[in-house]
């Protein structure tokens, strides 16, 4: 009997260590399916964030003023607002694994997809989430800050020139 509870514990402990342990996994997008399932592309700079505590008061959502340089696909306003899970608030943080916050003054290129409509103004989603925002640096797009399913790698741009990207964003709606 003490041998069946030693072994109960030691199963449980590593079930509950293994919870800390796991990650998410995603299957790669391709920029093809990225540009299809997007309303709006667009290259920019991050220029506010904004964090709160969602309706229901169980997650923290942050909204992103994004001023436009440019758009690579459909067209909006000179700003966008993208709204996505995590972010902290009164010292309560809340971190979502397959999203890739933005940062104030971060240069990004977004795939975006209206989410919901507020008086009269569109906020926007990423799509993918991680898997649709690009940090742009130097006239490289890169993404950071997910782990794709073994095998879907190879679909993902990544590390390549941003003029490279655009115009194949731009291909890709003809």
């Amino acid at each position: 009997m003490k041998k069946f509870a030693l072994m109960l514990m030691v199963s449980i402990f590593f079930v509950c260590l293994s919870a800390v342990w796991s990650e998410s996994l995603m299957v790669g997008l391709s920029t093809e399916e990225l540009t299809r399932n997007a309303d709006i592309v667009v290259v920019g700079e991050v220029r506010d964030l904004y964090s709160y505590w969602s309706e229901d008061g169980k997650r923290i959502l942050t909204r992103a003023k994004v001023t436009v340089n440019e758009y690579a696909k459909g067209k909006y306003h000179a700003e966008v607002d993208v709204e996505y899970e995590g972010g902290e608030v009164g010292g309560i943080g809340y971190r979502v694994s397959d999203v890739a916050p933005l940062t104030t003054g971060e240069s990004v290129l977004l795939f975006l997809k209206v989410k919901q409509i507020e008086r009269n103004f569109n906020v926007f989603s990423i799509v993918g989430n991680a898997q649709g925002k690009y940090g742009v640096k130097d006239g490289i797009a890169s993404k950071t800050g997910f782990t794709v399913v073994k095998g879907t790698e190879n679909v993902i741009d990544n590390n390549i020139p941003v003029e490279y990207l655009l115009n194949k964003i731009r291909t890709i709606q003809k």
